[in-house]
């Protein structure tokens, strides 16, 4: 049982909490035609590896790298990239391996050294909210062309303006490509 003391104090912090304004509704990403703007309509030219782009640290030109892709951030035009050296686990392990579209067979020092984070901007400077970048899913090797900016925490991201898809690896008979 609530004492009367502690009533009313409940009541007047729910009142509080709720406040007078409106709920705003939520952002809904803009659609596949939100990504669909970044696919290049021609090769962009020589690339260099991940590791090389890491190397050769941020700067203000633009420059094109070349590697395949990790990861895909749902809801945004974000990705990350990974150098060719390291093979994902269905090029060490052909026969038998139940996630060949990662890289869990290198360690996570190697993936680290060898991954660069990819944001595709708006005008705004912010990532763009979309359903995807149209024709990718992970494993495909791309070119994205951006500039290599280091952020507040220190890292390399690729603020990318373009992507150009290479190839598109197969998985075995009887797997199909994570959702």
């Amino acid at each position: 049982m609530i004492s009367k003391t502690l009533l009313p104090l409940s009541v007047l912090a729910l009142l509080t909490a709720c406040g007078s304004e409106t709920p705003k509704k939520p952002t809904e990403p803009a659609g596949p035609d939100a990504g669909a703007k970044f696919a290049l309509s021609a090769d962009p030219g020589d690339a260099v590896t991940v590791v090389a782009a890491k190397e050769r640290g941020g700067g203000d030109a633009t420059l094109v790298v070349q590697g395949r892709i990790e990861a895909l951030t749902k809801g945004f035009a974000i990705l990350k990239l990974m150098d060719t050296a390291l093979k994902y686990c269905g090029e060490v392990h052909a026969e038998g391996c139940k996630t060949p579209w990662d890289f869990c067979c290198d360690t996570p020092e190697d993936q680290r050294a060898h991954r660069l984070l990819v944001e595709f901007h708006g005008a705004d400077g912010k990532p763009v909210e979309t359903k995807g970048l149209p024709n990718t899913r992970l494993l495909d090797l791309v070119k994205i062309r951006g500039k290599l900016i280091e952020n507040a925490q220190g890292s390399l991201v690729l603020v990318a303006d373009g992507y150009w898809q290479l190839e598109r690896p197969t998985l075995p008979d009887g797997l199909n490509w994570p959702e």
